[in-house]
């Protein structure tokens, strides 16, 4: 029993990887809103009741393919040590997070330009600020300092990365992997600095 099990969730995963392998194929060639479940069973070699088997429509296929990015950038994000100070853990997670982003950069430019990048930025937006403001409620301003709220803080500090990293992703700047850490380093120093040991 469990070995038919087993190759029944194989064959599951290897006919959800044929679905959105072609769909990136086919977001690669043209417009999300032009691609049809047709287009995408034609270049997956599936019929349509297998397609929907798998996924409702076209869009429940589109939030798997932005869900699976981002359980991997949070699952990079966690091997950050919570210990650390502010700036530290920081350092880690953005290094985490620019790995993992520059490791799937052809997928997520694809997804932001042919796709709906807002959904993306709005769960990156999401995860960061609560880990933000998760991590400011357990620091300590220094003394004299902490005048701007943590939730304030969360918004400005997550909103300049997210704008950044698109930016780099999109615009493929003349800045490196290691650039972009360094960068987003001293930022972070210079915007967590109320909260820092």
């Amino acid at each position: 029993m469990t070995k038919k099990t087993n190759k029944t969730d194989l064959r599951i995963q290897r006919t959800q990887k044929a679905i959105v392998d072609a769909f990136y194929e086919l977001l690669d060639e043209k417009s999300f809103g032009s691609i049809t479940v047709i287009d995408i069973c034609d270049r997956a070699l599936i019929n349509r009741g297998t397609f929907y088997t798998h996924f409702e429509d076209k869009y429940q296929l589109l939030d798997k393919c932005i869900s699976d990015v981002m359980y991997g950038l949070h699952e990079q994000v966690k091997q950050a040590h919570g210990e650390n100070d502010l700036i530290t853990y920081y350092n880690e997670v953005m290094a985490l997070g620019i790995n993992y982003l520059a490791q799937h950069r052809r997928r997520l430019r694809t997804i932001i330009l042919k796709a709906d990048s807002a959904l993306v930025f709005d769960k990156v937006h999401e995860i960061l600020t609560h880990n933000i403001v998760n991590r400011l409620s357990k620091a300590k301003p220094k003394a004299g300092m902490g005048k701007v709220p943590a939730d304030i803080l969360a918004e400005f500090f997550a909103g300049g990365i997210i704008s950044l990293i698109k930016w780099w992703l999109l615009e493929e700047p003349n800045y490196t992997e290691e650039d972009l850490k360094q960068q987003l380093s001293t930022l972070a120093e210079i915007t967590l600095c109320e909260y820092c040991a």
